[in-house]
């Protein structure tokens, strides 16, 4: 548990010795700290809202003041249930209700496990820790809001309120938070996509599938056009893949059943069979013969179909029972052939399970696998900008950051052990020069291992690769000196992985991207190449999306520049506005509008009659980067007026000097 974790976590403690002060009857489940601050689940008969903050935030003053030591205590199994069959547990004394949910909590703690306590002036809690010292090292705090939260995060179990807070080490610290939510409030990319028109969900497309506007398309497509110049300058070689696969291509992966829950629904369909046809028709023929031979019999099938629907069945095998019994050994064996036939054709009709793309790599591994593969081919590099479906649960859908359907800045690197070291280290000077040019000053590298309980259920059993494949990427993160941290428990299935967590110029964490090693999958789809000395080898894999998805990444950087987008990404690069109606200079701004054009620069043109404030005030609220602004001084002179969106007038240029700028700072992706 980190510092601020550790402060937050006792925070949860004073809010809730503060609760019982006003409310001695509450009833207490879970307290952790959380990301951004703390919670405390409470069972109150009294709703607890936002008006009664104040107060509550007025008894935690107090306990803060004490300056209380928190004192951790281990007892027990029975001297805890004893505790709380009194009422002790998360409570400021003994009382007359057993704390149930302590209790329940206590029963469910595995036998070997220690259990303890921890006392802050008359509040007993039943915790793990740690804590600060004191409840005056606590520092500043505020109450968030509150929510309701079943225990345990079932329905069946008992509603609870969840009172929210969050607290820092300096008010300072604190101020600055909310200051950030504030400004992240403006800069909320779904506020700004439907504002600026860039993207949309519809309930007829379906939850968690956004659609791009042709504003919010072209963030997309400079964006790719990104990675597949960066790519191409690094070796990267593009490759195209299909939408679904089969079923046994997953498994073969691995991806089922590590990865079910995270895909769609497989969609079932009849798999083709090269005689399933001439078996259709001997089928139809044998149904045919049935109907003859009862016809041959006298007996008339759509007569008795006529009279009653239902009576079919019994009403012939009546008819044929009064058959002499030749007739009756005839119609059987044909019935017998029928079945058979029935039999045969249903099992060349056996159901195929088709799956909705979830990743790329089992697609790319069986690229890799099309062509005969040396030594002198590798490192082999296969990119994609691949779309995926994932089947994200409806709470968690999060506008583009957590959605169903997306695109994936997609490549996987196969090489020998030797090469490992260079190729890694060439993914993360990728992931440095992306920073850098969209302006990401702090980043962290989340280096996830495995956990060795879990082999064969969460991760590959494989632990001699396991350890191999970690301590090689951690050698090569320590010798580069990027900043990482280690997170066990929290590797693919198949490998190591390196999420990449960002923060925007405001100060908000986002993970957009991650690098993963893979020494699972190659093995699994028998992947080979031809070594020096002939003989065949199985390649290391690199799995890595430096922009993440576009619907992500779109995301952040909506938020990151608060929908100002440099030129070069802007979705209106340029907009003309005339002053006036004068066609000579109408017709000197058409010309500038299709010079720009020309250069494959998105420049609009305002040819409205309103007069040049509202024109301006228009293109600011759309947030059009550069508005140049013509009249006839202008026209004279060959120049432009050159505005820029969020920095105002800089004043007339030539118009050669103006043109050749805008072309520049979109070649060079200028800031």
């Amino acid at each position: 548990m980190t510092d601020i974790e550790r402060l937050r976590h006792s925070a949860s403690h004073v809010l809730a010795t503060a609760i019982l002060k006003i409310w001695p009857e509450a009833q207490f489940a879970a307290g952790p700290p959380v990301e951004n601050g703390f919670y405390y689940d409470v069972d109150l008969p009294h709703r607890i809202s936002p008006d009664d903050f104040e107060k509550i935030e007025a008894e935690m003053k107090k306990e803060i003041k004490a300056n209380h030591p928190f004192e951790r205590m281990e007892v027990s199994r029975d001297e805890a249930l004893d505790m709380g069959k009194k009422g002790r547990l998360a409570a400021l004394g003994e009382r007359d209700q057993p704390s149930k949910y302590k209790i329940d909590i206590i029963e469910n703690i595995p036998p070997d496990e220690k259990i303890s306590l921890y006392r802050s002036g008359d509040f007993i809690d039943l915790c793990a820790g740690p804590h600060v010292m004191r409840t005056g090292n606590i520092g500043a705090f505020r109450l968030t809001n509150v929510a309701s939260a079943y225990y345990k995060g079932d329905e069946k179990n008992p509603q609870l309120q969840r009172v929210y807070g969050t607290a820092f080490k300096t008010k300072k610290e604190l101020d600055d938070y909310f200051a950030m939510l504030e400004e992240a409030k403006k800069r909320d990319h779904r506020k700004l996509g439907r504002e600026l028109e860039l993207f949309v969900f519809d309930d007829d497309v379906g939850p968690g599938l956004p659609m791009f506007l042709p504003r919010g398309a072209v963030i997309a497509e400079e964006l790719e056009k990104l990675a597949k110049e960066t790519e191409f300058a690094a070796g990267y070689q593009r490759v195209r893949t299909p939408h679904i696969a089969r079923e046994s291509l997953y498994k073969k992966s691995g991806h089922l059943p590590y990865y079910a829950e995270s895909m769609f629904p497989p969609m079932l369909l009849q798999k083709d069979h090269p005689h399933a046809q001439a078996f259709d028709q001997l089928l139809k023929t044998f149904e045919g013969l049935d109907r003859k031979m009862l016809a041959e019999m006298g007996i008339d099938v759509e007569a008795i179909l006529l009279e009653n629907p239902k009576s079919v069945p019994n009403r012939v095998l009546e008819k044929i029972k009064e058959l002499p019994e030749k007739q009756q050994t005839a119609f059987v064996e044909v019935a017998r052939l029928r079945q058979a036939m029935s039999l045969a054709v249903a099992s060349f009709r056996e159901l195929d399970r088709y799956y909705l793309k979830a990743m790329n790599c089992p697609h790319h591994h069986k690229l890799f696998a099309a062509v005969p593969r040396s030594y002198r081919d590798l490192p082999l590099r296969l990119a994609e900008y691949g779309t995926c479906y994932r089947y994200e649960q409806s709470g968690e859908l999060f506008g583009l950051m957590r959605v169903r359907s997306l695109q994936m800045n997609d490549a996987h690197l196969y090489m020998t052990p030797e090469q490992f070291e260079a190729e890694f280290n060439a993914v993360n000077e990728m992931y440095l020069t992306y920073f850098k040019l969209f302006g990401i000053d702090k980043y962290l590298m989340r280096f996830s291992t495995h956990d060795p309980s879990k082999f064969g259920q969460k991760f590959v059993n494989e632990p001699e690769l396991w350890k191999q494949t970690e301590e090689m990427t951690r050698r090569v993160l320590k010798d580069s000196g990027i900043d990482y941290v280690e997170v066990p428990n929290e590797a693919a299935f198949y490998g190591p992985k390196i999420d990449v967590q960002v923060w925007s110029v405001i100060g908000r964490e986002f993970s957009i991207a991650t690098n993963q090693v893979d020494f699972a999958q190659p093995r699994s789809f028998d992947l080979r190449y031809k070594d020096r000395d002939n003989t065949e080898k199985i390649p290391l894999c690199i799995h890595r999306a430096p922009l993440g998805t576009h619907e992500r990444f779109i995301g952040f950087l909506i938020e990151h520049y608060a929908g100002n987008f440099p030129l070069w990404l802007s979705p209106e690069q340029v907009r003309i506005l005339p002053i006036g109606d004068d066609a000579k200079v109408l017709e000197y701004s058409m010309s500038i509008l299709s010079e720009l054009r020309a250069h494959q620069v998105r420049a609009e043109i305002d040819k409205s009659t309103d007069n040049i404030n509202g024109k301006i005030q228009r293109a600011e609220q759309i947030k059009v980067h550069t508005m140049l602004v013509i009249g006839k001084r202008d026209m004279d002179a060959d120049a432009v007026s050159v505005r820029i969106h969020g920095k105002g007038n800089l004043g007339a240029k030539p118009r050669a000097e103006a043109i050749a700028e805008i072309l520049q700072s979109i070649k060079e992706r200028r800031a």
